[in-house]
């Protein structure tokens, strides 16, 4: 189907203008004619231009806005709507232009002969490998409506746990700018106004006044502003230019599961993105070989991407997945364990989607611990900032006072 234009008018000469998706323009015209109106005008709408204008002020399509899309077309599906009819009414639902404009060119495509995964696979942006293979394989198999289903219930968990861990830095990072805020502030404008006055007091400077009077003047000065862009932009330059590098980005992967504390939750997500989208897959009976390799570009982490290519090139040997999964110390003995029974026992996507929840759950609680650990200790952090500078402004001002009882 295409999107027109059309332009007509009522008995009362009123004027009606509107956009429909039909087959073609005598559609266009049949459709606008069963409403009572008298049609002026059809033309074709560029879906790309369509949106355009509205869709440069519109927000981006979130893991959200796909989840309630695969929730909606698999209701659609499962009632025997058409897919390109479904696609009309979704397009209608839809509130995010971008994903609006997203669907129609979908639709345009199955119109024209494509199937539903090599049109999504247009807009790999939107559509990721993951999903592109199940619906393939959903629509193999005939089971479209549970494959979408499936994308659904996964896509809300990776929205949810995404959330939770944003919701985790919110009041971390709003702790920090504040204190960040609230140095600049005493160091830019109130401490020099003390300087001023202990210079013309003649007075000795404690070590810690003189170390915020020296930060004071730094920052003040223009070269020290400029210094701090510098620093800062070279170091985000230099860290781009350098995972330019796989090897970096390998080193630099390794090192990030390595963090005390933090490099366990990672870990912890890594396992639950895992255990989860190779059960989709597998379930949607997605070959293992295939799999594996959409997962592992799924991770986000060379590390583990290179671990589950060695396991595929394990399983392509006719060996099991446990081996360089065991090797890796990546995936705890219980995980590995787990996945050498489903294998055996033929229920691999069952054990995953218990690993997956397990695992999920963890990182669930470990946020939580984290996030109630956090908040006192940045507290305290910025109680310890704040009160080094207090203390320096105030040393020499006790001094002066004692040189002036002493009198």
């Amino acid at each position: 189907m295409e999107s027109f234009n059309f332009k007509a008018r009522r008995k009362t000469g009123e004027v009606v203008v509107g956009v429909i998706n039909a087959a073609n323009e005598a559609a266009v015209a049949a459709y606008v004619r069963n409403q009572g109106l008298m049609v002026t005008k059809i033309a074709k709408t560029d879906v790309q231009k369509k949106y355009f204008w509205s869709g440069l002020f519109a927000g981006k399509i979130t893991m959200y806005d796909v989840a309630i899309f695969c929730r909606q077309f698999a209701t659609l599906v499962g009632a025997g709507v058409a897919l390109v009819s479904a696609m009309d009414i979704l397009i209608e639902q839809t509130d995010n232009i971008k994903l609006k404009a997203v669907i129609s060119g979908v639709a345009q495509n199955v119109h024209k002969g494509a199937s539903l995964s090599e049109a999504m696979n247009l807009y790999p942006k939107v559509f990721k490998p993951v999903m592109i293979h199940m619906i393939q394989a959903g629509e193999a198999g005939g089971i479209l409506e549970t494959v979408l289903e499936q994308l659904a219930n996964q896509y809300e968990k990776d929205y949810r746990l995404r959330a939770r861990l944003y919701s985790a830095m919110i009041y971390p990072a709003a702790v920090l700018c504040v204190a960040v805020l609230a140095v600049a502030v005493i160091l830019t404008f109130v401490m020099p106004i003390f300087t001023d006055l202990f210079k013309s007091l003649n007075t000795e400077m404690p070590w810690p006044t003189r170390v915020v009077m020296d930060l004071s003047n730094f920052i003040k000065s223009g070269f020290g502003i400029s210094f701090i862009i510098a620093f800062v932009a070279s170091i985000y330059l230099g860290y781009r230019q350098a995972c330019k590098s796989q090897k970096f980005c390998l080193r630099r992967d390794i090192l990030l599961l390595k963090v005390p504390v933090l490099g366990k939750l990672y870990n912890k997500i890594i396992i639950t993105r895992f255990a989860a989208t190779f059960a989709g897959l597998s379930r949607s009976g997605v070959p293992i070989l295939t799999a594996l390799t959409v997962v592992s570009k799924a991770m986000g982490n060379l590390y583990a991407e290179k671990v589950l290519l060695e396991a595929r090139s394990n399983v392509q040997k006719g060996l099991g997945l446990a081996g360089p999964m065991r090797k890796s110390k990546l995936f705890p003995s219980m995980v590995v364990n787990m996945i050498s029974i489903g294998e055996e026992t033929g229920s691999l996507d069952y054990m995953l989607d218990k690993v997956a929840v397990f695992y999920g759950n963890e990182v669930d609680d470990m946020t939580g611990r984290l996030q109630a650990l956090l908040e006192p200790v940045l507290i305290i952090f910025m109680g310890i900032v704040v009160g080094f500078i207090a203390v320096a402004m105030l040393l020499p001002m006790f001094d002066i006072v004692t040189k002036v009882g002493n009198l």
